[in-house]
C-alpha cells in the first residue's frame, strides 16, 4: 500500500490525458482508416475481425482489450511495482472507455496522413503514460519487463513483433492497409523510444577539484557507483580528479544539479551508452 500512496493527482491527470490520446488515435485514425494498431490493440482488432470473418460473431473490442491486458499482466505481475501496475491498468481501462464513448471521426482520406498522424498521436499517448510512471499496458508490460532485465530499451523488439502481426494481416486481408499500419507502428515506436528514457543509459565524466564532496552529493541524490581518477589540469597545472559513472538518462539532470551545488566550475561530459556488462543498479519501478 505504501507504493500506492505515491500516486499523486498529477499522475492521474497525466494518465487520463495519455488514455485520451491513445483512444483518439484509435477512433480518429485507426478505425477511420481501418488500420490495425500496434500491440494488444492490434491483436484485439485482429481477433474481432477474425471472429466476424470465420464465425460471424461480433466481439466487443473493449472487453477483449481488457482481458488480454490482464493475461499479460498476470505474467509480469511479480516483477513490476504496484504503483506502475495501478497506473497502467488505469490507462487501459480509461482507453477502453474512451474508445466506446468517442465517435469515429473522419479528418482526412489521405492514408499516408492517417498513418503518420495516427502513429504520432498514439506515441504521445503511450509516452505520457510512461512519463507518469505507468504504461499503456499490453506489450508495454513485456517491453518494460525485459528492458528491466536487459538494462536497455526493448521497444524495437516489440516493433518487430507488431510488424510480423501486420504482415499476417496483409496476407489475410489487405496488403495496402498492412503497409499503412506498419508506417503507423514505426512512427509510434519512434515517438516512444525518443521520449521514454528510463532504460537509456548515459556515461558521465566530471572534472573537479572537490571529488569527495561532489561524490557524496551525487550519492545522496542517486544510487550509483562512482570511480575517481586523479590527474592534473594542464592549463594551470592544478590537481584535479575525474569522476566517472553510468546512470539512467532520466537521472542526468539530477546528477548535474548535484555537482553544480558543490562545484559550480566543474567540467561535465555526458555521452550515450549502448551497452554495459557487470553489476548495475536499476532503480525499480515503484
Amino acid at each position: 500500500m505504501e507504493n500506492l500512496k505515491l500516486i499523486k493527482p498529477y499522475h492521474v491527470i497525466g494518465i487520463i490525458i495519455g488514455a485520451l490520446f491513445s483512444a483518439s488515435a484509435i477512433k480518429i485514425f485507426v478505425q477511420a482508416g481501418t488500420l490495425v494498431p500496434s500491440g494488444v490493440a492490434g491483436i484485439t482488432s485482429l481477433l474481432v475481425m477474425e471472429a466476424e470473418k470465420f464465425f460471424g460473431i461480433h466481439l466487443s473490442f473493449s472487453v477483449f482489450y481488457v482481458l488480454i491486458n490482464l493475461g499479460i499482466l498476470a505474467f509480469v505481475f511479480k516483477h513490476l511495482g504496484k504503483k506502475f501496475i495501478t497506473l497502467s491498468l488505469m490507462h487501459v481501462f480509461l482507453t477502453s472507455i474512451f474508445v466506446e464513448i468517442l465517435p469515429v471521426t473522419y479528418l482526412t482520406n489521405d492514408m499516408i496522413l492517417i498513418a503518420i498522424f495516427g502513429g504520432l498521436i498514439n506515441g504521445i499517448g503511450v509516452s505520457v503514460a510512461l512519463k507518469m510512471n505507468g504504461s499503456a499496458g499490453g506489450t508495454d508490460f513485456i517491453a518494460i519487463y525485459f528492458s528491466k532485465v536487459k538494462n536497455k530499451p526493448m521497444w524495437d523488439k516489440i516493433m518487430f513483433f507488431n510488424i510480423t502481426m501486420l504482415l499476417y494481416f496483409g496476407w489475410q486481408y489487405n496488403w495496402n492497409l498492412a503497409f499503412y499500419s506498419i508506417i503507423y507502428q514505426v512512427i509510434s515506436t519512434i515517438i516512444i523510444d525518443t521520449y521514454h528514457d528510463r532504460y537509456k543509459l548515459s556515461s558521465i565524466r566530471i572534472i573537479t577539484a572537490l571529488p569527495d564532496e561532489v561524490s557524496l552529493e551525487i550519492q545522496n541524490a542517486v544510487r550509483h557507483g562512482i570511480t575517481k581518477l586523479d590527474g592534473v589540469g594542464m592549463y594551470n597545472l592544478r590537481k584535479k580528479s575525474m569522476l566517472y559513472m553510468v546512470a539512467n538518462t532520466f537521472e542526468v539532470d539530477v546528477i548535474v544539479a548535484a555537482v553544480k551545488r558543490i562545484d559550480s566550475k566543474a567540467f561535465i561530459e555526458i555521452a550515450d551508452v549502448q551497452r554495459i556488462e557487470g553489476n548495475y543498479y536499476q532503480q525499480p519501478l515503484s
